[in-house]
């Protein structure tokens, strides 16, 4: 059983996430939105009374080190036109190549709203595939790539239920989720470890996403 995951929006927790993935042998991709003290996509806010703080882009290199990045623009499509979603989308894929210097990479829909026009945008811009927020229960459909489901978000109810089916099945599974969404909740945290070490139990193979798309 092959295994993958997502983490959206560069946020600060995604150094212990790191953390914790490289205690496991896991691997990530983490959607970033690029933004440093001024300017840039990203912003802080609150989480259920929780600061959500972004990482800067120059802390991103070092704090990913090893795992793979991919593009998630700040603003989602609706509330912008079309060029302005291009011209985002170009930035972030220009940062993905030149600043982390990966040569290939997919796209997270913002708040997973998307249209025809805007698959055609994000594949003319050079990403490989389309993350939406869809799921799917067992067989992970790869017809489409620009607009690839997951199975679940990690914190879901029927998260061990998908797991198993697709266990049953020899499957891909594929689970994603935001690191603020821990906080600094002690039992959150654990809670999430106990599924990576369930997976470990299985001795799952962990792959990153574009493996998918690159033959």
């Amino acid at each position: 059983m092959k295994v993958m995951q997502c983490w959206d929006d560069s946020t600060v927790n995604d150094i212990l996430l790191v953390e914790m993935f490289r205690q496991h042998g896991a691997k990530a991709t983490f959607n970033f939105i690029i933004t440093e003290n001024e300017g840039g996509f990203g912003h802080d806010w609150v989480y259920q009374d929780f600061a959500v703080k972004h990482l800067n882009l120059s802390e991103m290199k070092d704090v990913y080190r090893d795992f793979k990045v991919a593009g998630h623009g700040g603003r989602h499509y609706r509330h912008i036109s079309y060029d302005e979603f291009n011209d985002e989308i170009i930035e972030v894929k220009r940062c993905v190549t030149d600043f982390f210097e990966q040569t290939e990479c997919g796209y997270v829909y913002p708040g997973g709203g998307f249209d025809d026009t805007i698959k055609r945008i994000v594949e003319a811009a050079g990403y490989r595939y389309g993350r939406t927020t869809r799921n799917v229960d067992c067989a992970l459909p790869l017809n489409d790539p620009f607009e690839l489901p997951s199975h679940c978000h990690f914190a879901s109810d029927d998260f061990i239920k998908k797991y198993e089916q697709v266990k049953a099945a020899d499957g891909i599974f594929y689970l994603w989720g935001h690191s603020y969404e821990f906080k600094d909740d002690e039992n959150l945290w654990t809670g999430f470890e106990r599924k990576l070490e369930l997976m470990a139990a299985d001795n799952v193979e962990w792959i990153d996403i574009i493996d998918l798309f690159l033959t």
